[in-house]
């Protein structure tokens, strides 16, 4: 793989994980006034998103 290529999969997975993390802000606002639809159900919680590394994954470290 030359270094052209590997520079745009870098940046296609960037771009990637940025969109995903653009989804869940986006669900977090919608829903940011919903209430339970039954009496006493709990309302609305935030969802949050954690990326952790390629190398991490391959190499079984984990988040501290």
């Amino acid at each position: 793989m030359d270094a052209l290529t590997a520079a745009l999969k870098v940046a296609a997975s960037g771009l990637g994980a940025q969109s995903e993390r653009l989804r869940v802000v986006s669900e977090n606002l919608a829903n940011a006034q919903s209430t339970g639809s039954t009496p006493g159900a709990d309302p609305y919680r935030r969802k949050t998103i954690t990326f952790q590394s390629e190398v991490d994954r391959a190499t079984g470290g984990s988040l501290v």
